[in-house]
C-alpha cells in the first residue's frame, strides 16, 4: 500500500478477464496502486460484512467518491474541483434533465484519465455487480428487480474533447427556450449508453441505442 492510503480497493466482476478492462481502474494504473479483483460472487458480500481488515476500509472503486489523497496541493485541487463544478454545471444540469430518473445525478470526475465518462455507483448503494447478482438471484425466485437497481452517478472527465463539444451544445443556464442540436443529443444518449455498458449495467432501451448507433 502507498504512505498515504487509508482504504483497501476493490473492483468486483464476473471473472478476471473482464474486471481487467474496467475503466474504473484507469486512475490506479496510472498511479501504480494496488486493486483487488473480487471475482466471485460472495467477495463483494464479505467486503459489506466484514468492512474492514487491520484497520483499512475496504472500498470498492466502481461507486462514487473515491478520491487518491496523493495529491501535496490540496489547496490547488480544492480550486480546480470549483472551477471545473461552475464551467461545466450548464452540461450537467442539461444531462441530469435529459437522462432524467436513468441517473441520480450528473458530477464532474476527479479521477478520469482517458474515458469521456462512467457510470458509477452511490457510495451506500449496490454496485452493478452487485445488482446483477441479486437480478439474478431474483428471476430465480420469480421476483421483481426493481428495488436491487442501482442508483447511478454519471461521471464527466472535464478535459476530453467529447465532453468540451457537449459542453459547447449545452444550453445556457439562463436560456430556458435554447434549442438542442439533434447531433448534440444524440452524442448525449450515446455517451449515457456507453457510460452504462463500460459500468457493467444494462441498457433499458437496446433498440433505442441500436437506432442511435447505426
Amino acid at each position: 500500500m502507498k504512505d498515504w492510503q487509508k482504504e483497501i480497493y476493490f473492483v468486483a466482476g464476473i471473472d478476471q478477464e473482464t474486471v481487467e478492462k474496467s475503466q474504473f481502474l484507469e486512475q490506479f494504473l496510472a498511479k501504480d496502486v494496488e486493486v483487488l479483483y473480487f471475482t466471485d460472487p460472495i467477495d463483494e458480500y464479505l467486503a459489506q460484512n466484514v468492512g474492514s481488515f487491520e484497520g483499512k476500509k475496504f472500498k470498492n472503486i466502481a461507486t462514487e467518491n473515491v478520491q487518491l489523497k496523493d495529491e501535496d496541493d490540496k489547496d490547488l485541487a480544492t480550486r480546480r474541483e470549483k472551477y471545473y463544478k461552475d464551467k461545466f454545471k450548464p452540461l450537467t444540469k442539461w444531462l441530469k434533465k435529459l437522462y432524467g430518473m436513468s441517473v441520480m445525478r450528473v458530477v464532474v470526475s476527479k479521477r478520469l484519465v482517458n474515458t469521456p465518462a462512467i457510470a458509477s455507483s452511490a457510495e451506500f448503494g449496490h454496485s452493478a455487480n452487485m445488482e446483477r447478482i441479486m437480478r439474478a438471484q431474483a428471476y430465480s425466485h420469480g421476483q421483481h428487480d426493481i428495488s436491487m437497481r442501482s442508483m447511478k452517478i454519471f461521471e464527466l472527465n472535464p478535459r476530453h474533447p467529447l465532453i468540451l463539444r457537449l459542453l459547447e451544445g449545452a444550453p445556457p443556464e439562463d436560456d430556458e427556450n435554447f434549442k438542442v442540436a439533434s447531433e448534440i443529443e444524440d452524442a448525449a444518449w450515446i455517451l449515457h449508453e456507453m457510460a452504462l455498458l463500460n459500468g457493467g449495467f444494462p441498457l433499458s432501451d437496446p433498440d433505442a441505442h441500436t437506432k442511435r448507433m447505426m
